[in-house]
């Protein structure tokens, strides 16, 4: 009984997750590997107000939201982001969008194909998390665009996607219980 205990112990310990600044950079490189180098060189470092609105430029900004790299196909990736629900029936989830920002489809537009992810849970559903919890995701990567309509979003008809991701694991990143509070309210409940 003591050494199942010790087994429950080490398990739970394993699957809580603490995540460390190490983490992040890993995540974060993570979602940077998924544009390929040089798309978006065209930005200056003297970015100003009449370049940010420049038709031609944000025509530029578009075009390299698309480029996704080819050489990405059935690698093995880690990402942790948020959650946004495609498939979803009693509160189970088969099918979502990976975003690497909280509120990203929903309050504000997508974000670029290239860092916007279709995961697909369909062989083992995963609870819905609210909008603002964090995921992390393994799985392997598959270089394939989609279009996806966005019922409940009121910014955004559609998302496009780059990539697709066949989950192998999802698991929520527990967050401090102060970056909850750092999330404004809206009149509704809902944060931002």
């Amino acid at each position: 009984m003591k050494a199942l205990f010790l087994l429950l112990f080490v398990t739970k310990t394993v699957i809580a997750l603490q995540p460390t600044e190490d983490d992040f950079t890993r995540w974060e490189n993570a979602w940077d590997s998924l544009i390929p180098a040089g798309t978006y060189d065209f930005i200056s470092n003297d970015m100003n107000f009449n370049i940010m609105f420049d038709p031609t430029f944000q025509a530029k900004l578009d075009a390299a939201g698309k480029v996704i790299d080819a050489s990405l196909e059935g690698q093995t990736t880690e990402l942790a982001g948020f959650m946004v629900a495609l498939e979803l029936n009693n509160r189970m989830v088969s099918s979502f969008l990976l975003v690497p920002e909280a509120g990203q489809c929903i309050h504000v537009p997508p974000p670029p194909m290239n860092q916007t992810i279709f995961i697909d849970t369909t062989h083992f559903p995963t609870k819905l998390r609210d909008l603002y919890q964090p995921v992390i995701v393994r799985g392997r990567l598959s270089v394939v665009s989609n279009s996806f309509n966005l019922k409940r979003s009121a910014l955004a008809k559609s998302a496009e996607t780059g990539y697709t991701l066949i989950a192998e694991h999802i698991e929520t990143l527990e967050m401090p219980p102060d970056y909850y509070e750092q999330i404004p309210m809206v009149s509704d409940g809902d944060r931002y």
